[in-house]
Parts: structure tokens; sequence; C-alpha cells
């Protein structure tokens, strides 16, 4: 079907498509003035990306992907913000909403969610795409509620955000709270060991190690020099050292020397006097008391000698003893400190993780006293002054184009199912046969002549 032959369809049945149009028209206009207005209000909250610590301040921290924001419009559009603003404003003690829960619910259940699910479907989250801001909209038949309920629900999205935030930090101190006391009674009970030990083998410190030490090295030194000087000593008297000591007292040469001056003088006498003179005999009287003296001498030299080696070799063993003693006392000593260490480190250890966990209850127990959310209301609702629908004017407007298309599709259908010859174009394609002559119809030509004598008379 050509351009002419559809203007001439259209035509023969404008009737048909006017009435479509017209009808389609007064509809829309019915619908417009009979469906009641519907008023929108939106509340916008901005959002800021979680950082690691809840307790440090990112400002202008603007790092918050797609799917954040669209978590966050999710928890807004949520029951649990719904209802929270349901409650907020008492919207269950509103006659209407009341007796509508009534009648679905029988009373059963709760008011505010269930509310919240009726409201959730006039309810629009809108995350941006190129900010951190959330829009929240809501679309009503009451201006005043639809902005209260905008920013009710804004409010109770900021809340619910900080609550989300709080629980899992109150959680997490309740455990690290109950951890703590088992961690201190195992530090307690460490610490109590320690003391214990300390107290029974009298350790405070290395105090007692270091001068216990300091004993053994100067009994070390002790024995080097005793058993030095027994050992010379020893040597001395088994080469014949007494005989050397006896040579070496002073006193002994002393009397040897006046043993020899009187046995000169003893024998000077004989050559003149006789035994039984009594200068004689008084000389040799004092030559044989000076022998017996050196003899006596040189016997308490030898036995000073042998006296000395003796004592050395004792106070040798004494110091020997003494020695072992001080080496086994040191020994134990390091024994006990090993054990003392032991036990020193598990106090360490304990106190470690003591003070690790209550370094977290410390920071987890701010955390769920805090007030500072992640969430701002950055502009509040008022109610609309303006309907958002029905658009009159705009609903008009689609009303025209749509009859207008409605009506021509209509008069094309009936003239597919009722064809008539409207031009040349039709009778060719009905009958296949050329067209010879076409006879204008009367009212045609009766207007082709009325114009052929108006061009006569101006001519």
């Amino acid at each position: 079907m050509g351009i002419t032959q559809l203007l001439a369809v259209l035509r023969a049945r404008r009737r048909e498509l006017f009435m479509v149009w017209g009808g389609v028209v007064l509809l829309a206009l019915v619908v417009s003035l009979v469906l009641p207005r519907q008023y929108v209000a939106s509340s916008e909250v901005v959002v800021e990306a979680r950082g690691g610590d809840p307790l440090v301040v990112h400002p202008g921290s603007g790092g918050s992907t797609p799917g954040f924001l669209a978590t966050q419009a999710d928890i807004m559009a949520s029951e649990r913000v719904g209802a929270k603003a349901v409650a907020a404003l008492k919207v269950a003690q509103m006659p209407r909403w009341a007796e509508k829960w009534q009648k679905a619910s029988g009373g059963q259940g709760d008011a505010d969610r269930w509310i919240a699910g009726r409201l959730k479907k006039f309810v629009k989250v809108s995350p941006s795409h190129e900010s951190n801001v959330l829009t929240v909209t809501f679309t009503g038949d009451d201006p005043k509620f639809a902005a209260d309920y905008a920013n009710a629900l804004a409010k109770a999205y900021v809340e619910t955000d900080l609550e989300l935030k709080i629980e899992p930090a109150k959680q997490s101190a309740a455990w690290f709270d109950e951890h703590t006391k088992a961690l201190r009674a195992n530090l307690e009970t460490a610490q109590a060991r320690l003391s214990e030990f300390q107290r029974s083998h009298g350790l405070v410190g290395d105090e007692k190690l270091d001068l216990e030490s300091a004993r053994l090295t100067e009994l070390s030194t002790q024995y080097t020099a005793i058993q030095a000087q027994s050992t010379e000593t020893t040597s001395r008297q088994r080469q014949g050292g007494s005989a050397n000591e006896v040579t070496a007292s002073p006193l002994v040469q002393a009397l040897k020397v006046d043993l020899a001056r009187q046995e000169a003088k003893l024998s000077e006498l004989s050559g003149y006097l006789g035994e039984n003179h009594p200068q004689y005999q008084r000389v040799k009287g004092e030559v044989e008391s000076l022998r017996a003296r050196l003899r006596a001498e040189s016997g308490n030299v030898a036995a000073v000698v042998g006296t000395n080696t003796r004592i050395n070799q004792a106070r040798e063993g004494d110091v020997k003893s003494r020695l072992e003693a001080q080496k086994q006392r040191v020994l134990q000593l390091k024994q006990q400190r090993d054990e003392m260490g032991v036990l020193q480190r598990e106090v360490d250890s304990a106190q470690k993780a003591y003070d690790l966990v209550m370094a977290r209850l410390t920071q987890t127990s701010l955390e769920s006293k805090s007030r500072q959310g992640n969430v701002a209301v950055l502009s509040v609702a008022v109610p609309p002054t303006e309907a958002a629908s029905p658009k009159l004017l705009l609903n008009l407007g689609l009303a025209i184009v749509i009859g207008a298309l409605l009506g021509m599709a209509v008069s094309i259908v009936r003239e597919l199912f009722d064809r008539r010859i409207r031009s040349a174009a039709d009778l060719d394609d009905a009958i296949g046969a050329p067209l010879l002559a076409e006879i204008p119809r009367l009212q045609d030509a009766a207007n082709e002549g009325s114009r052929l004598r108006l061009a006569l008379r101006r001519a």
C-alpha cells in the first residue's frame, strides 16, 4: 500500500480515526482527573567508605565502589530501616494503617514491619555513580507524610549504619572481656609459680649466682696457688730439701761458726793442757753443748720443713673440697636459674598475651561506645507543592500521539478486512488491467468548472 493509497484510506475512514483518537484522548483526560495525586519527596545522605580503624577519621575519603553504594542502598531500602522509620512516625497508630494491618494480619506480628513492607514498594533509593551520595525517594498521596517518611528513612538509615558498626564491636568487646579473665588467671598463676620458686630457693635476680661464681673463681685461684706451693715443698723434701733448709738457717749457721771456733780453741788447748785441766774441760763442755744445740736446731728446721709440707697438703685438700663444693653449688644455682628462666618466660608470654588482649578490649570498648558513624544527612525532604503524578499535559500529549497512531491502525485494519477501490492504483491492483481513462466525480467536476469560470472572469 503506497502513500497515496494510505491517504485515501485514512480520508475515507476519517470518522473512525477521529472516534478512536478522541476516545483515547478523552480516556487519558478522565484517568488523569480521576487518579489520586501522588507526591514525591526526596532526602539525600552522604556515605563515607569505612577505613581500617573505625576510631580514626579519614576526611575526604571517597574511595567507595559502586558495589559498596549498592549495598548501602539495599540497607536503606530494607525493612529494618523502614520499621525504624514507621516506629519513629508512629504510623501504626494512624487509623488508616491500623485498620489495614488488623484486616491483613488479625493483629498478629509486628505492625511496624508489616507497614514498612507495604511502604517499601513506594520507596526508591538511587546511588550516585560519581559520588558517595544516596537519594531516597518516597511517593505518596500526602505531601507532608511523603516528606516526613523520606526524612525518617534517612534518619533511620543513619542510626542503622551506626548500629551495624557498633554491634560487632560490642560482641568483640564481650568476647575479649571474657577471654581477658582467663588470660589474667594464667598470668597470675605463672607469677605465683615464679615467686614461689624464687622464695623457696632464695633467688633474687642473678646477684646470688654472680656472688657464688666470684667465690668459685677465688677458690680456684687459691687452690692453684696452694697446689703449686705444696708441690714445691713436697718436691724439695723428696730432693733433700730438709738439709738445704738446715744449711740455710741463720741460727744453724751461727751455731756452726761458734762450734768451729770452740773446736779450734779446744784443739789449741789440747796441745799444752791435759784433758783433765779445768780450762780444757770447760771448752770441751761448750763444744758438746754447741753440738747438742746444733743437732737440736737442725732437727727443728727439718721438722718445720716436714710440717710445712703436711700443712700445705692439708690446705690443698681443704681448698680442693671447698672448690668442688662451690662448683656443685654454682651448677645447682645455674640449674635453678634455668628453671627460673623457664618460669620467667612463661610469665612474659602470659603478660604479652594479656597485654595484647587488653589493648584489643580497650579498642573494641571504645568502638562500641562510639556515636560517630560514616553516614550523614545531606539534605532533608520538604513537602512538595506540586503533584508528581498524574501529569495532565503530558498524559494528553501522549494520548494525542497514541490515539492518532491507534486510529490509523484501526482504520488500516478495517480497510484490510473490507477492501474497497479508493483510487486508480487500487483498481490496477485488483483486476490487473491497464487504466484507459478516469472519470472524475461530479463534485470534483463541479469544483473544477467553478474554478474555470472564476479564472475567465478575472481575465
